[in-house]
Parts: structure tokens; C-alpha cells; sequence
């Protein structure tokens, strides 16, 4: 048996990144760092914006591999957790996993049809934003770099 998924581009990376560069630009916010990953958590694209704290670099890295490998949004984590919590167990430390986070500006990219024995076939990647700490500015951001992608791609908060 053959298991066959996409995953995000490095084309399709760079897009997400320049539009998230323009974005931050146009609306005049501090220099951030932005983060592509596959689906898997692996890096296809990042950047560093000049300026931007060494500390926002590892940041975005963590919200695009949670995103991806939870395959949800950041936000959309801490509603996981809270189900989770109430059937005893702790949060990140149970995932035994230090690069997880639920800090905002962590988006899931998805494409595609949904298949496979957990029907979560269209996932392809996750993007992650960090540097201004608002999250209403990161998750906007996450937002431009998921609709540069154009018609068909998405993101999501929980699995429905």
C-alpha cells in the first residue's frame, strides 16, 4: 500500500512569505520572522526581516510545525488541550515535545480533498509569524500568507 499526500511547495512558500513581507511593510508593524514547514513540521522556507529579535526567529519556526503537526491553528490547540485536560492529562508536557506552543500566528495550510483512515489527507503545511506580539497583527498576518496561496487553500482552526 502506497500512501501518497501533498505537501507544501517551495514555490507556494515563498508566496506566503512575500505576502506576509508586504503586509508587515504596508501596515507599518515591527520586523518579524516568518516560517513555512511541510506537513511534517520540516522547513521549506523561512525569513528574517531585518531588525527582527533573534528570539521571534525560533518562535515562528515553533507556531508553523505545532500548526502543522496538529494540524490546526495555534489557537485551535488550546481548544484541543482544554478537551484533553479534562480527561486528566496536562498539556505540552504529556506531547513530550518542547517545540509545541499555542502562542498565536501559528496557521495550518491545507489543500486539496480530505482521505485516508484519518481523513486529514489535506493537510500540506504549516506557516508561523512572530515579532510583534499582538495576536490579532500575527494571526492577520497568517491570514495574507494563507490567502496569497489563492483559491482552494486554507486553514483551519479544529479538524472539522
Amino acid at each position: 500500500m502506497t500512501i501518497e499526500y501533498n505537501v507544501i511547495s517551495l514555490e507556494e512558500a515563498q508566496r506566503m512569505i512575500a505576502a506576509a513581507r508586504t503586509y508587515i511593510r504596508e501596515q507599518s508593524l515591527p520586523p518579524m520572522a516568518v516560517w513555512v514547514c511541510d506537513k511534517a513540521g520540516h522547513t521549506v522556507a523561512a525569513a528574517r526581516l531585518d531588525g527582527t529579535a533573534a528570539r521571534y526567529v525560533e518562535a515562528a519556526h515553533r507556531k508553523a510545525y505545532s500548526a502543522a503537526i496538529f494540524e490546526r491553528d495555534t489557537v485551535g490547540i488550546i481548544d484541543f488541550w482544554e478537551g484533553q485536560a479534562k480527561q486528566g492529562h496536562q498539556r505540552e508536557a504529556d506531547w513530550n515535545d518542547p517545540m509545541v506552543t499555542t502562542l498565536a500566528g501559528g496557521y495550518c495550510v491545507c489543500n486539496g480533498q480530505r482521505g485516508g483512515n484519518l481523513q486529514m489527507w489535506d493537510i500540506i503545511g504549516g506557516f508561523g509569524v512572530a515579532g510583534d506580539d499582538v495576536p490579532e497583527h500575527e494571526n492577520a498576518i497568517a491570514e495574507i500568507a494563507v490567502q496569497a496561496l489563492g483559491e482552494g487553500y486554507w486553514h483551519r482552526r479544529d479538524w472539522r
